[in-house]
């Protein structure tokens, strides 16, 4: 059992890898393929707009063709998209590394339906919330140690923009090799298949019915884009504003990550000790002090102050899901796969900003992170219970 929770685990770590090498790598491809800041967060926009399309019909595949299939699909899925980038790369071509990224992330999409639901299921039912939390965190870890390999590869190798020569490419050939290895090693171990019952699904629309709901589906929008948003152009800031290089710039993000990891792991400890409300608004509101420095500043502190930023986010999804989930308990599945879709906001919300960047400034775009803080905020301190822990709220 212990080598098939690890399996799946394992999943969790690739995702995480990948998608913090995505975003990461939107300074990489501004520069690369000399495009405006708008036209290289398009890379960002694909990536999340995967998630948008591929939510729903990979819950029906599940109900079809059990966790097993969809999985190892996935993984195909994510084996071909990361070798395609890696040739896209290296033949210079941005059309085929738009496309590459597409595949990549309908792979990581589905990836992502079926494992949360996979290892809780192939867990016993007294380890289920550890075995998840687990996984979370295994997932953070590949959130930041993808800045720091980038990092490395490129203080290895460092970029030949006259002769279209980078390290990037390699990387998501070693990629496309681990998805293929993970996808061999359930072969291997003969992961065991769980199939769904089919249920009826007249749900979605008393989902829909539900204000309290769509408040925290709009919470979640607004939550992932700003994350992402945040992920992506405090690089630019650091590399911009701070006058840090390329690859230190990079790197130093991995501390954004690495944030939300260390957050993870002291909030799974004091979580049933504190009320999730007064958590909640005191992370949200420091988040939008912090921006507010760093646009005061505007010097390589206030980079700094928003890298921080990541430990505060930790939090903040968890209560907004767990809330969600609370206020539907009786459609969880179909509320689960809407709040997946909801991380399109992690395309909206960072090329908003790309927008503001080319026709405002770098500067003033971070007003828009402010703003939404503020707002997420306000669903706190409307939607949580003053004295709301996880057990409350699921409750």
């Amino acid at each position: 059992m212990k080598k098939h929770l690890t399996t799946v685990g394992a999943t969790f770590f690739l995702w995480g890898l990948i998608t913090a090498f995505n975003s990461t790598l939107i300074l990489f491809f501004y520069h690369y393929f000399q495009l405006s800041w708008s036209q290289a967060m398009f890379v960002n926009v694909l990536f999340y707009i995967a998630p948008f399309l591929t939510c729903l019909p990979c819950s029906k595949l599940i109900v079809l063709f059990g966790y097993r299939a969809i999985l190892r699909s996935a993984l195909l899925l994510t084996m071909s998209g990361c070798g395609l980038l890696s040739l896209a790369l290296g033949y210079y071509s941005i059309i085929g590394v738009l496309f590459a990224v597409f595949v990549i992330a309908t792979g990581v999409a589905a990836m992502q339906v079926v494992a949360n639901p996979y290892i809780t299921l192939l867990s016993q039912e007294h380890k289920r919330v550890g075995n998840l939390t687990l996984a979370s965190a295994v997932n953070s870890l590949g959130t930041t140690l993808a800045p720091l390999l980038i990092a490395l590869a490129l203080q290895a190798s460092p970029i030949d923009y006259v002769n279209h020569n980078e390290p990037i490419k390699w990387i998501w050939l070693i990629l496309a090799l681990f998805s293929a290895g993970l996808f061999t090693i359930t072969i291997l171990i003969k992961l065991p298949d769980i199939t769904q019952v089919q249920k009826t699904t007249k749900h979605l629309s008393s989902l829909w019915g539900n204000s309290k709901f769509i408040y925290s589906v709009a919470a979640i929008f607004v939550y992932v884009g700003v994350e992402v948003s945040l992920g992506t152009n405090t690089i630019n800031y650091l590399s911009t504003i701070g006058k840090w290089n390329t690859e230190t710039a990079i790197s130093l993000i991995s501390l954004y990550w690495g944030g939300a990891l260390i957050g993870r792991f002291i909030f799974g400890v004091f979580a049933h000790r504190i009320s999730l409300k007064i958590a909640f608004l005191a992370v949200t509101l420091v988040s939008a002090f912090l921006i507010l420095l760093s646009i005061i500043l505007n010097n390589t502190i206030g980079g700094y102050l928003l890298l921080l930023i990541g430990f505060a986010n930790s939090i903040m999804y968890p209560i907004i899901f767990s809330q969600s989930m609370a206020t539907v308990p009786h459609r969880a599945n179909f509320a689960a796969g809407v709040l997946i879709m909801a991380g399109i906001g992690g395309a909206i919300i960072p090329y908003i900003q790309a927008l503001m960047i080319d026709s405002l400034t770098l500067r003033f775009s971070f007003l828009l992170s402010l703003a939404l803080y503020i707002l997420l905020a306000c669903w706190g301190a409307k939607h949580l219970k003053p004295a709301s822990s996880p057990i409350s709220v699921l409750e």
